[in-house]
């Protein structure tokens, strides 16, 4: 059964231009006939980042000129994983008419979803840019170490869409369930107020046992710093891809077959 697996999914690799053109083709389609089209994806980002951007600072009395940065990185990385997560969840039930009338290997339609989520971040991403420049953060060939963080996050990214399209093809509610886990997670994760807060008031076992806020840090102290994150942010990435690369095996392994009846 598990050479099966594989083998479906070094078919679905070797078929890329499938997955790419459905990927392309999901974001067209997603702003068709809208003004801005993909400047939605940008605007509301920016709308968000005005509005929590000056209140928070103010509330936690942060330098905006620090923060605003600190902040866009956290919101654009942070909408990536719940894209994975909320969206990956119907990557399975959304192609359902392909899957049921064409013979492709299914794990295309992962593929294809992780093509659309990444473009949605490297859009949003353009935001961070702006307000790199606009606020004089110091760019140097250090800023090159977010280019691992970025692929230790897109592994992530694959690795949650696919536990989370299969567990919802069988189970409908787990993207609810997701959802509501998110929500709280948002709340308990560096984002919109800094590490430092919560270490200087001796609960630092918060940020410690998070792996989002370590998968954060592989991304945000390159761009912010231009130095590499702490070693045992990227242990603790590490650690957590281990184990989301275990729990996909076992759910590919117990849903993979009956896939096509849960649809």
């Amino acid at each position: 059964m598990k050479y099966l697996i594989i083998q479906d999914v070094v078919h679905a690799v070797r078929l890329w231009p499938i997955w790419v053109r459905l990927g392309l083709q999901d974001m067209r389609l997603r702003f068709r006939r809208s003004a801005l089209g993909i400047g939605w994806i940008f605007l509301n980002l920016v709308i968000m980042l005005l509005a929590i951007g000056f209140i928070y600072s103010k509330l936690l009395g942060q330098d905006l000129k620090e923060f605003l940065p600190f902040l866009t990185v956290g919101l654009v990385m942070w909408g990536y994983i719940t894209a994975s997560v909320v969206e990956g969840g119907n990557a399975f039930i959304a192609a359902e008419g392909y899957i049921k009338q064409i013979g492709l290997p299914i794990y295309i339609y992962i593929f294809r979803l992780f093509v659309s989520v990444s473009l949605t971040m490297l859009i949003s991403f353009l935001a961070f840019i702006v307000v790199g420049l606009a606020y004089e953060v110091q760019f140097s060939l250090g800023v090159l170490w977010a280019g691992g963080g970025l692929v230790l996050i897109g592994l992530v990214s694959i690795l949650l869409i696919t536990i989370f399209a299969h567990l919802n093809a069988r189970f409908r509610d787990i993207s609810h369930i997701a959802s509501v886990v998110l929500q709280v997670t948002f709340y308990v994760t560096p984002i919109i107020w800094p590490p430092e807060m919560l270490r200087q008031r001796g609960v630092s076992w918060v940020i410690d046992w998070n792996p989002f806020y370590h998968l954060l840090e592989v991304v945000r102290r390159p761009l912010l710093y231009s130095v590499p994150a702490a070693i045992h942010n990227y242990l603790c990435v590490g650690l957590f891809i281990f184990l989301l690369t275990a729990v996909t095996g076992i759910v590919t392994w117990r849903f993979h077959r009956r896939l096509v009846y849960f649809l």
